[in-house]
């Protein structure tokens, strides 16, 4: 009789290892597929969102923040479902990759209008000509290169790269694991986001607009007074020297309205 207990125990515990077995093989599979896709969509907006895809963080320490960040957002991002055939999980993926893009280009813009606003400043005030170049690869001016920099760095001090893993999180409530974002959504999504960086960057220059164009004018009632008067020497150095009282007098409110841009701009709803 104790033989026979214990052979319907070995018995009852080989089939529980057997099903626990097959379960794990039809899990695992689906697990590693949302992970693969999660991992496609946060790795494709971390080339884009400022900070995270800047040429200055490297291709490594990219993979690897992109592929933490997969592992915590992948238990919320939606069921664990693995592809039918390699073509409904090309799809997928090229879905997931979509959903990334849009989801940095949103930041990127930003970033954009804050480069055009450090650009039109720096026309404005003479710190910006042909020969200038930026601290990075896109070529910007030195004074829209300083500008972004200190308002991602910024960003990071205060917290505000915490509204771009928000984001990432809410996008699988706004566009569903696997699928491809709304076409009429997201193309008014973006072309919100452009009018912003538009928005934002006339917002920035405003001030030095006005300055340049009240020593402009200044300048050419002088020049039609005094003709003989080298005004250009004398004003040129005089509209650099106000313009940049103005910067760093103004410098707080922008770091502060490119801020509040970034933080706008990664609103999904």
């Amino acid at each position: 009789m104790p033989s026979c207990t214990s052979a319907r125990g070995c018995a009852r515990s080989a089939r529980f290892s057997v099903e626990a077995a097959l379960a794990l093989q039809v899990a695992l599979p689906a697990e590693l597929h949302r992970l693969l896709l999660v991992f496609c969509r946060i790795s494709a907006a971390l080339l884009l969102l400022p900070g995270f895809g800047d040429a200055g963080v490297p291709a490594r320490i990219r993979i690897l923040a992109a592929l933490a960040m997969a592992l915590c957002l992948a238990p919320v991002a939606g069921p664990a479902t693995a592809g039918a055939t390699t073509w409904d999980t090309l799809r997928m993926l090229l879905a997931e990759i979509t959903a990334g893009i849009v989801l940095g280009l949103l930041g990127r813009l930003v970033v954009a209008g804050i480069q055009t606003a450090g650009q039109v400043i720096g026309q404005c005030i003479g710190l910006a000509n042909i020969f200038t170049t930026g601290m990075g690869p896109d070529a910007t001016a030195t004074l829209g290169a300083a500008i972004q920099a200190g308002s991602i760095a910024a960003l990071f001090a205060v917290g505000g790269h915490h509204a771009a893993l928000r984001a990432m999180a809410e996008s699988y409530e706004v566009v569903a694991l696997g699928t491809l974002p709304d076409l009429p959504q997201t193309a008014a999504l973006l072309v919100g986001a452009v009018a912003r960086c538009f928005a934002l960057a006339v917002q920035l220059s405003m001030p030095f607009l006005v300055l340049a164009l009240a020593a402009n004018l200044a300048m050419a009632g002088i020049n039609r007074a005094l003709p003989a008067m080298p005004v250009f020497m004398i004003g040129a150095p005089a509209l650099l020297l106000a313009g940049l009282y103005l910067l760093a007098a103004t410098a707080p409110s922008l770091i502060g309205e490119a801020l509040g841009a970034l933080g706008q701009g990664l609103r999904l709803r």
